[in-house]
C-alpha cells in the first residue's frame, strides 16, 4: 500500500496529497502545494497573503479552485 503525505493548500486550506497536486511552487526555500491552478495562481501573485498564516478552515464548495 502506497502512503500518501497530504499538505494544506495555503490559498483555500483543503488537503493536497503531494503526490498529485494540481501545481506547486517554491517560495523562499519551502514548497507549496495546492488543488487547483486557481489556488496556485492567487499565490503566486500575492504569496505574503498566504506564507505563515492558516489557510482557515476550508472551504466547502471549493468554488475558488476551479
Amino acid at each position: 500500500m502506497k502512503a500518501t503525505t497530504a499538505v494544506k493548500d495555503p490559498v483555500c486550506g483543503m488537503d493536497v496529497d503531494m503526490a498529485t497536486a494540481a501545481g506547486k511552487t517554491e517560495y523562499k526555500g519551502q514548497t507549496y502545494y495546492f488543488c487547483a491552478a486557481t489556488c496556485k495562481g492567487k499565490f503566486d501573485l500575492h504569496p505574503e497573503q498566504y506564507v505563515g498564516k492558516s489557510a482557515g478552515k476550508p472551504k466547502s464548495d471549493h468554488s475558488c479552485c476551479s
